[in-house]
C-alpha cells in the first residue's frame, strides 16, 4: 500500500529522503515543508565522505555532484603575517577516502538544488544527472510536493497514523512524519518536550560564524587557516569559486558569548564575532568588513545531538535534527544521506508495517551515527589553541607531517578509516540507480 509521508526540512536530507521514496514507488505521496520562503540556496562547503560517495552513485547524481564540486588543492596553516606552515592536499582518490580536504566538496546550496530537482524528477539520472525542462513549481499533481513558508504546530499521534496541526491552521493525516529540521529540531522538541529535546544537544563549547566576502586575486585555491590564538580560529577558501568563504570559530565557556550567538538576530550575532576577532591580526580588517557588509552570514553553536532513540511511534528524526555530528567531524552530510537511505530503505522492506520499519531504521542507522559521532584525537581544541606557544608547536609540527608525509597515516585515525561499515543494500529500492 502506498505510503502518505510528511517531511519536515527542505534541506539535504529531506530531498535526499523523497528521492528515495518517490524511485521506491511511484504512487508514494511524499510532502516535505520548509519554513524558509523557498530552497536555500546559500551555504558554504561541505563535504561527501565515506558512506556519502557510494549513495549519490547509487541515486546517479555523481555527475551532477562533480559538476558542481569545489576544487580545492589542500589546506595550509598560517600566521598573524600570513606565512605559511605545511601542505595538506585532497585523498584524490574520488572514493571520499577522508583527509583535511575531501575530493568531494560542494556547496550546500549546490547539494540541496541538486537533490531538489532530483526529488521531483528534474534530474535526469541516467544521462549523468542532466537537468531537464520541466517546471518544478508544478508539483500539485506529481508524487513530491513542496511547501514552502510553512511549518508544523502541533502533532498526534495514534497506533495507525500522525495529524498534523500547520501554521495556517490546517490538519492533515499521514502514515509517517520525518523531522529533518535541523540541530535545534522543532520536531524533536515536539517528540521529547522541550526541554528534553533542547537537551539532546551537546555543546562542544565552540561557535561558528560563516560567510562570504569579495575574492582577492591573491587568495589562491588553497584553504588557509589561522589560529588567533585565546581560542580563535579563521579559516579562508576560495578555490575556484567566484568569492571567498570565511568562517570564525572561538571556543569558550563565556555565557555571555553563548547568548550573543545561539538563536539571535543576524545582526546581534556579527556584533559578538566582531567584538571577539577586533585586531587579532592576519586578515581581519578584511575579514571584519566584510561579515558587516555579508548578506548570507550565519552564525551558530557547535555541537552534536544525542538521542536515544531517532522514533518515536511513526515519527522519526533524520539527520541533524536526530544525529547532528557537529561540522568539525566532516561527517555531518554524510551521516544524513546514510540517514535518508536506511529510512528509505526499511519504509520500502517494510510497506506495510510502518512501526516494524521504523524500529528497523532506529537500530540500523544507531552504528553510523557512533562512528560519524567520532572526533578526531585534539578536535575541537587543536582548532581553536589558546597560547601563542601552543601555536608556534602546531606550526612546528604540522610543518613536520607535511614534510614527511606523516598526514596520510595520521588520516587514518579519522573516523570513516575505523568503522569500515558498508552501505546496506536494499533490493526493494527498485527505481535506484546502482553504479
Amino acid at each position: 500500500m502506498p505510503l502518505n509521508v510528511l517531511i519536515v526540512g527542505a534541506g539535504i536530507c529531506g530531498p535526499a529522503l523523497a528521492t528515495l521514496l518517490r524511485r521506491s514507488d511511484p504512487e508514494n505521496k511524499i510532502t516535505i515543508i520548509e519554513r524558509y520562503p523557498g530552497v536555500r540556496h546559500n551555504g558554504l562547503q561541505i563535504d561527501l565522505r565515506a558512506w556519502g560517495v557510494p549513495i549519490i552513485k547509487r541515486l546517479g547524481l555523481i555527475d551532477a555532484v562533480k559538476e558542481k564540486c569545489v576544487h580545492e588543492n589542500g589546506i595550509t596553516f598560517v600566521n598573524s603575517k600570513g606565512k605559511e606552515y605545511g601542505m595538506f592536499g585532497t585523498a584524490g582518490s574520488g572514493t571520499g577516502q577522508q583527509s583535511f580536504t575531501s575530493d568531494f566538496e560542494i556547496l550546500r546550496g549546490d547539494l540541496s538544488e541538486i537533490l531538489y530537482d532530483a526529488s521531483l524528477n528534474n534530474l535526469d539520472t541516467k544521462e549523468g544527472g542532466k537537468k531537464v525542462q520541466k517546471d518544478a513549481t508544478k508539483t500539485e499533481d506529481g508524487p513530491v510536493k513542496y511547501l514552502f513558508g510553512t511549518t508544523v504546530k502541533r502533532l498526534d499521534q495514534d497506533e495507525k497514523g500522525v495529524d498534523v496541526t500547520f501554521s495556517d491552521g490546517q490538519t492533515r493525516r499521514y502514515d509517517v512524519v520525518v523531522g529533518a529540521d535541523g540541530q535545534w529540531s522543532r520536531t524533536r522538541r515536539m517528540m521529547f518536550g522541550e526541554e528534553a529535546g533542547l537537551g539532546m544537544f551537546k555543546r562542544l563549547k565552540v561557535y561558528v560564524a560563516y560567510f562570504t566576502i569579495p575574492k582577492d586575486p591573491e587568495d589562491g585555491d588553497l584553504a588557509r587557516y589561522y589560529h588567533a590564538g585565546n581560542g580563535r580560529g579563521v579559516a579562508m577558501r576560495s578555490a575556484d569559486r567566484p568569492f571567498t568563504q570565511v568562517y570564525m570559530m572561538v571556543r569558550t565557556d563565556s555565557e555571555e558569548v553563548r547568548q550573543g550567538i545561539e538563536r539571535q538576530s543576524v545582526q546581534e550575532q556579527k556584533d559578538t564575532f566582531e567584538k571577539i576577532f577586533r585586531g587579532c591580526g592576519w586578515m581581519m580588517d578584511r575579514f571584519l568588513k566584510g561579515m558587516a557588509e555579508s548578506a548570507d552570514f550565519y552564525a551558530d553553536s557547535i555541537g552534536q545531538v544525542k538521542a536515544p532513540h531517532v522514533v518515536k511511534g511513526r515519527i522519526a528524526l533524520l539527520g541533524d535534527a536526530g544525529y547532528c555530528a557537529a561540522p568539525v567531524t566532516g561527517m555531518g552530510t554524510t551521516v544524513s544521506l546514510m540517514g535518508a537511505w536506511t529510512l528509505a530503505g526499511e519504509l520500502a522492506r517494510h510497506k506495510d508495517d510502518v512501526p516494524t520499519a521504523l524500529d528497523a531504521y532506529d537500530a540500523r542507522i544507531r552504528p553510523y551515527i557512533n562512528e560519524a559521532h567520532k572526533l578526531m584525537p585534539g578536535i575541537p581544541w587543536v582548532m581553536t589553541l589558546e597560547s601563542s606557544w601552543g601555536i608556534a608547536i602546531f606550526h612546528i609540527i604540522v610543518s613536520l607531517f607535511s614534510f614527511f608525509r606523516i598526514d596520510k597515516l595520521l588520516m587514518r585515525l579519522m573516523p570513516e578509516e575505523k568503522g569500515g561499515i558498508p552501505v546496506p543494500d536494499y533490493p526493494e529500492l527498485k527505481g535506484v540507480y546502482s553504479t
